[in-house]
């Protein structure tokens, strides 16, 4: 049995091994000092830097590297573009940056001879966002400590992005807007107004240490160049809540709603028709930015984000258009020199096409960006939010390619999709569309989740400086020669295998959502088909992707974590047609038209893929959500003491569900082992019941999530050695 960290401070310790160990220093002479020691045997040249805005020929970050008579000479067109000069030149010596480590070459006598690099971006923006889901840390940025946020913002300046967005909440900000109406809470007791599941944003941090926390990473980016978004116009949502007390003490009026969700009073939009309530929004912003969060160089706004109006079309859409360019205006009135980027999120899921081209007339392009980051969408990934929005809409169907600035984004993943799911043939396919385009402005990846695939990182990092369409298998190699070591030819062969099974369950479904989620009761075939459609002839090669795997050293600590990526995604899918082929096959053999072998086999098969991924996931830290409490606690103390069941809440709301071992061991494994068994008891008893909407699977779900819920969230945690031969024993047939 494995000893599991009995210090909080132990545990974060170990974590910060891997994210803080290699902070880059704080300017590019000392990086480049450091970057030399690291891999030359020999003294490091003499060399200078300078920022000089003429490298430049288009005014977007552009550098050069020069060596003349053995001394090197960097120059960038801003601090931020000397920073990328430093690390390109070492990256072409063979070093390479990834999120969770630096990895350097052998040491050698490393030559600078002829050395002349010229780089200049074909993006004016390369961003990423953060958000705000909470459960386990690595991939929620709202858990980030100190290290992680130094080690996030050097991980962007190494692979020269200039943007970043940590939508993380609001922190302590209507406390500074409104000091005399909106106290600092309480961090010990839960937070007042605070809704359930990932709705309760009851504190683990006290929002005064948040706030310093912010002001601490953003001053880090700041000093190095980077950009981050000041949000803005009606910002209430989900993560954002209105304050209890704010609402209490002014009684603010709201804009109608015309669907479902924000039904509470804290998650409704103030009614902005009303400059009054307006103002409230933008007193936030400048209390935002007087607290060195932000600047007004750059204005991100949601515009009425996932909210219909008016179930009348005309209406809704005259009001949206309405509020967004008032939004617009506001900013130009304010702070002219400002740009303002405009999400396109609620494009997707509340407007039709046209629509979207009625409002593009309205917004100036000379201050206004599309900010799309929706790119990769499926068109059956539309409309869930019941606005009505189109199936068949896209970022082409606009009337901004070649006619209106935009940006191209990736989402990759919601909340709930944490393991490898990039769709490399539709990114390819949009990415078509931004060739040669001057009105692409930016290329951004913009997930819900963070860290989830590597090789989708590399992806993004590779193509957001010039939209070169690197070719995926290249990307890969590289990435296993120079990540992987002496495992580097089986992790190749296991991801090539794997890879046509990424793209298949779209951003967010995985089979632990699928099962327990708000499908529980298995009357989804209309919904469930096209993903099992697609992924049945390809999770036949899963027991070779096992196979691949047995044979790695389980050694380094970035091969543990990227195969046990690549095997709980392999895992994950073939769990996902396990649990529909049990279904197709019962169902067929209640009908007379097929036999109770199939069946059977089909139980078995569940109920084993199931087991296998709850030992997957038992083998490292990053799918703990108990693990994940220790690290926050070693950071700031968590002073309420309700909060482990707060976060296995949040974690395990349907939406997020996935690959919280705390969730799979305790909640989707004994549900899917309870429906074998019922299966193969009535196959035994001949009892040719339907069972793919039987109440009971309903019953049984809840049930399980009731009993996990009551559980100290401590008692949940993984007992597992996380050792080699407890990875092979996992892959085992």
């Amino acid at each position: 049995m494995v000893k599991l960290p009995l210090a909080p401070a132990l545990a974060f310790l170990c974590f910060a091994g891997i994210c803080g160990a290699h902070a880059s220093p704080s300017d590019p002479a000392a990086a480049f000092r450091a970057c030399w020691a690291r891999i030359a045997s020999n003294p490091a040249p003499r060399a200078t830097f300078a920022v000089d805005a003429s490298v430049s020929e288009s005014g977007r970050d552009a550098y050069r590297v020069r060596e003349a008579d053995g001394a090197l000479a960097f120059t960038g067109s801003n601090a931020r573009s000397l920073h990328y000069a430093v690390y390109d030149f070492f990256r072409r010596k063979g070093c390479r940056w990834y999120w969770d480590e630096d990895f350097y070459p052998a040491k050698s006598a490393v030559s600078v001879a002829g050395t002349d690099i010229r780089e200049e971006s074909r993006f004016e923006y390369r961003g990423i966002r953060y958000f705000a889901h909470r459960g386990l840390t690595r991939f929620q940025a709202e858990h980030w400590g100190p290290e992680e946020w130094r080690r996030e913002i050097d991980w962007c300046l190494k692979n020269r992005l200039n943007l970043f967005m940590p939508r993380i909440g609001m922190d302590d900000t209507w406390q500074k807007a409104f000091p005399d109406v909106v106290p600092y809470p309480d961090a010990s007791k839960k937070l007042p107004g605070a809704g359930k599941g990932f709705d309760d944003r009851s504190l683990f941090w006290s929002l005064e240490y948040r706030g310093k926390l912010r002001k601490l990473f953003t001053d880090y980016a700041f000093a190095r160049g980077l950009m981050i978004p000041t949000d803005f116009g009606t910002m209430t949502h989900w993560y954002s809540r209105t304050p209890k007390e704010y609402l209490d003490a002014a009684h603010p009026a709201f804009l109608p709603q015309a669907t479902t969700g924000y039904g509470e009073d804290t998650g409704r939009v103030f009614d902005v028709r009303d400059p009054k309530w307006y103002d409230v929004y933008w007193r936030l912003s400048e209390a935002f930015m007087r607290a060195g969060y932000g600047k007004p160089d750059l204005m991100h706004t949601i515009g009425l984000g996932e909210r219909m109006v008016y179930t009348n079309r005309a209406e809704n859409l005259a009001l949206k258009i309405d509020v967004i360019t008032n939004l617009c205006n506001r900013v130009a009135k304010a702070y002219p020199d400002s740009k303002v980027l405009l999400a396109g999120w609620d494009f997707y899921y509340a407007w039709k096409p046209h629509e979207v081209r009625a409002l593009v007339p309205h917004l100036d392009p000379a201050n206004t960006i599309v900010w799309d980051y929706e790119a990769d969408a499926r068109d059956d990934d539309y409309d869930w939010l019941g606005g009505g929005g189109s199936r068949k809409n896209d970022f082409t169907r606009w009337g901004v390619v070649r006619k209106f600035p935009y940006v191209f984004g990736i989402f990759l993943c919601y909340e709930s999709g944490i393991d490898v799911r990039m769709d490399y043939d539709l990114v390819a396919k949009r990415q078509a569309a931004i060739r040669d385009d001057p009105m692409c402005k930016g290329y951004a990846i913009w997930p819900e989740s963070s860290h989830t695939d590597a090789l989708a990182l590399e992806y993004f990092t590779a193509n957001c400086w010039n939209g070169a369409s690197a070719p995926v298998p290249e990307l890969l190699h590289d990435l296993c020669v120079h990540r992987y070591g002496k495992d580097a030819a089986a992790m190749e062969k296991a991801w090539r295998l794997l890879l046509p099974m990424t793209a298949g369950a779209g951003w967010g479904d995985n089979c632990v959502q699928k099962f327990t989620g708000w499908l529980a009761n298995c009357s989804d075939a209309p919904h469930w088909f096209p993903v099992f459609k697609d992924l049945e002839p390809q999770v036949a090669s899963v027991p070779v992707v096992y196979d691949a795997l047995k044979s790695v050293s389980f050694g380094s600590a970035a091969v543990r974590r990227d195969a046990l990526d690549v095997a709980r995604t392999a895992c994950d899918r073939l769990n996902l047609c396990a649990r529909e082929k049990l279904f197709r096959a019962f169902d067929a053999w209640t009908r007379g038209e097929g036999d109770a072998a199939a069946a059977r086999a089909a139980a078995d098969l569940f109920e084993r893929e199931a087991a296998r991924l709850a030992d997957l996931l038992a083998l490292h830290t990053d799918y703990s959500v108990w693990e994940s409490y220790l690290r926050l606690d070693a950071v700031e103390k968590i002073r309420n003491p309700g909060f482990g069941r707060t976060l296995l809440d949040n974690a395990t709301t349907p939406y997020c569900r996935s690959h919280q071992y705390e969730m799979v061991r305790h909640w989707y494994l004994p549900l899917v082992r309870k429906c074998a068994a019922e299966a193969r008891r009535r196959l035994d008893a001949g009892e040719k019941k339907p069972f793919r909407d039987d109440p009971l699977l309903k019953e049984w779900n809840d049930e399980l999530g009731r009993a996990l819920l009551e559980r100290p969230l401590a008692s949940l945690r993984p007992a597992t050695p996380r050792t080699a031969e407890a990875f092979r024993a996992a892959l085992r047939p």
